[in-house]
């Protein structure tokens, strides 16, 4: 008995050392969507007042809003979301504040500086103070370049990368409002340097900037948990960040 009850103070202490963010977008009723994607459409078929019950259908796709990319996202064959174990989605993370580059592309050469805390943890966020139109889809992102995907993906402890852009690429759509930023061939090797290597992707993060504020980059826990839908590419998720508490840390050092 006094085992479990040390356990349960020891987990007590653990979460009260930490400060959580959700990363997640908020979803409503058709909101902004990748251009040549339909929006999310939420509708109440059941209420209270006349039912006893309140119930909704959702319908969304599984590459919009805050969501996964998994290898069969981009590889025939590839690996569906619901393939993976839990503890894929429960990392140690450090964001990167990459929002100060002047490059709308993040290069090798942006990334090298974290080289060491790369190394040191299992997922990266790429911050880049992205700001999400409630009304209006932006099509020029910051986004991980070729070279800087190549570089991320020779790191055998990642499993995980993350950005608070729409894609982790560059826009490579043509529409009448806005031509291409980079090519589909590109958008496309960005992301397979990821997938094939068995990297998740992870797209659409909001609000990270609450737990960067002005620091250089931040260590934390990430869990980013998608729903278990059998054999998708990908699909949505909600994000939080767990970030130690600074006094916490500083006592403990």
């Amino acid at each position: 008995m006094s085992s479990k009850v040390d356990v349960l103070d020891f987990l007590s202490y653990f979460l009260d050392s930490f400060d959580f963010f959700d990363f997640t977008m908020p979803l409503t009723h058709d909101a902004i969507s990748w251009p040549t994607h339909p929006a999310i459409k939420i509708n109440k078929f059941r209420s209270v007042d006349r039912d006893l019950y309140d119930a909704h259908e959702i319908y969304m796709t599984s590459q919009d809003y805050t969501h996964f990319d998994a290898p069969s996202h981009m590889i025939k064959n590839g690996k569906t979301i619901d393939k993976y174990e839990p503890g894929r989605f429960i990392l140690s993370a450090a964001i990167l504040n990459l929002s100060t580059t002047n490059s709308k592309e993040i290069t090798q050469d942006d990334l090298t500086p974290f080289e060491d805390i790369i190394r040191k943890t299992n997922a990266v966020i790429l911050y880049t103070n992205f700001k999400k139109e409630p009304k209006e889809f932006k099509y020029d992102w910051k986004y991980l370049g070729v070279s800087g995907s190549k570089y991320l993906s020779q790191f055998s402890n990642l499993k995980l990368v993350a950005i608070d852009s729409p894609s982790i690429a560059g826009w490579s759509g043509d529409v009448l409002a806005y031509p291409h930023i980079i090519t589909v061939k590109e958008a496309i090797e960005i992301h397979l340097y990821l997938l094939e290597k068995d990297i998740l992707i992870l797209e659409g993060l909001t609000n990270v900037e609450k737990a960067v504020k002005n620091e250089k980059y931040v260590d934390g826990i990430l869990i980013a948990l998608p729903l278990n839908i059998i054999g998708i590419d990908g699909g949505p998720c909600r994000v939080i960040f767990l970030k130690p508490k600074r006094e916490l840390t500083e006592t403990k050092l």
